[in-house]
């Protein structure tokens, strides 16, 4: 029997030759010589490592008509990696792509149904808040979700509660408002949304008909399933709310440049990696927060990664990317098959005052902090603080709570934070033995607070999110 190692390194070994052999003729493929590609080795030392930045120019060439750079043909829609479709990063989305998240959409679903077979229990109402998609001339721009929602079969669309197609012309706030009054009084069994909105829309549902739990509203709610960020974050939360209620929760871990992994086992919290979905891995070892260092970094295949390493990941994919990075720390549960779960951002670090904090170690400290307290806890977000030269500085965390807690709470929380941190952080804990950084405070915010702060940011999108980090002395979200 060969080793599912082996096997792994057949079947990333064969996504990587379809890949190379459609691109040939590319002006990519010629300049590279992706046709005398034979190994692992040839193909790191023929194609260098891209960021957007390296791709950029590139991208407005395809946005002009120019075919055949990435990959054959001309590419009319781009999907919105950040910002908005007028800015940001726009990225090449293929019919190679598209046909590729159909796959995977149907993998999650096939993995559910072995789990709970009775089908008829989803019989019923969906509701899917995906981003929008706008035309630009000849070409359509806009959030991943909202392409899936554009090209969702026919049979999909007729369960949800609002037409899929309408959804993607209407701003985040129209969607919104038309989706709850639509639900209210439906038999509502899916909800399919970034985990933030659905708590959102839970709140909205309970003020608008009186109601305590989510199960007066929506008595067969059955299946949650969420991505764009992380659900650990938001699942005591929506569990809270929807009291009685025996939900399951799908978790789908993808990007504008490809889908990536999902919940396979409704026990686990960990994902399940998709290998055989037309993108190639590579891993980055314990990454280096300036995105523009990748091109200097050891990389390792898919098959040669270990578990308890934070990674950077590198995708090569048959929407045009190639050794394209991607700003996400995953660690491996998992090698065989692979499994993952996804730590933070590479860039996400706190470093303002030379503490060298990655957000993925404050995400441990916070939750190791609130354990100890029994506080169940949401998302966070932290502003590094120093208010005038006199001071000493620190960090500001802003945590979400799933009950009001008081004021010696959020002292003892702010303490236990600050132990953990200096026990796993080296750099954390010398500045703060030098009094170079002062003791963290933590102060409690709703999710009211983050909605109306992505509003006056302009995040109120489907895929919005907060922000690890703040803006330097940053005193409230409510101002």
């Amino acid at each position: 029997m060969k080793s599912p190692r082996i096997n792994i390194k057949q079947q990333q070994w064969n996504e990587l030759k379809s890949l190379l052999d459609t691109a040939v003729q590319t002006k990519i493929g010629q300049k590279c010589d992706l046709e005398n590609i034979e190994n692992y080795n040839d193909f790191q030392n023929r194609i260098p490592i891209h960021s957007y930045s390296d791709i950029k120019k590139n991208i407005q060439r395809l946005k002009e008509g120019v075919s055949d750079v990435y990959w054959p043909g001309k590419i009319q829609q781009f999907a919105v990696s950040a910002g908005t479709s007028g800015e940001g990063k726009h990225l090449p989305f293929t019919d190679t792509r598209r046909q590729s998240d159909r796959r995977f959409m149907r993998k999650v679903v096939m993995s559910y149904l072995k789990q709970r077979p009775n089908i008829f229990r989803l019989a019923g109402r969906h509701l899917s808040m995906p981003g929008s998609v706008e035309d630009h001339g000849n070409l359509k721009i806009g959030e991943i979700s909202g392409f899936t929602a554009l090209y969702a079969p026919g049979w999909l669309s007729m369960l949800q509660v609002e037409d899929p197609k309408k959804l993607t012309t209407l701003s985040f706030r129209d969607k919104f408002d038309l989706l709850l009054d639509k639900a209210i009084d439906a038999n509502l069994k899916v909800i399919t949304a970034v985990p933030s909105w659905i708590l959102t829309l839970f709140q909205e549902a309970l003020k608008k008909t009186d109601q305590s739990s989510i199960a007066d509203v929506w008595p067969n709610l059955k299946l949650l399933v969420c991505g764009g960020v992380k659900l650990a974050n938001y699942r005591p939360h929506l569990q809270q709310l929807a009291k009685g209620l025996s939900l399951d929760f799908i978790e789908t871990y993808g990007a504008s440049e490809g889908y990536i992994g999902f919940t396979d086992d409704l026990d686990k919290t960990d994902l399940h990696m998709v290998i055989d979905n037309g993108i190639f891995f590579e891993c980055i070892p314990h990454p280096l927060p300036n995105t523009d260092a990748s091109s200097i970094q050891e990389t390792v295949p898919l098959w040669e990664v270990e578990t308890g390493i934070p990674y950077g990941l590198l995708m090569t994919t048959n929407a045009g990317l190639w050794r394209y990075t991607l700003n996400d720390i995953i660690e491996f549960t998992s090698v065989a098959p692979p499994r993952f779960e996804v730590k933070g951002r590479v860039n996400d670090m706190l470093d303002d005052f030379g503490e060298a904090l990655y957000l993925y170690e404050a995400q441990h400290a916070l939750d190791d902090a609130a354990e100890n307290l029994n506080k169940k806890i949401g998302t966070f977000t932290i502003s590094p603080v120093m208010e005038s030269e006199d001071t000493i500085p620190h960090h500001r965390w802003f945590v979400q709570f799933t009950t009001p807690v008081h004021t010696e709470t959020l002292s003892r929380l702010a303490v236990k934070i600050d132990e953990k941190l200096q026990q796993i952080n080296r750099h954390y804990a010398i500045r703060r033995e030098t009094d170079a950084l002062g003791a963290p405070e933590v102060k409690s915010i709703t999710q009211s607070d983050i909605n109306r702060w992505m509003e006056r940011n302009n995040k109120a999108n489907a895929q919005g999110k907060l922000p690890k980090v703040l803006p330097r002395n940053t005193d409230s979200l409510l101002n």
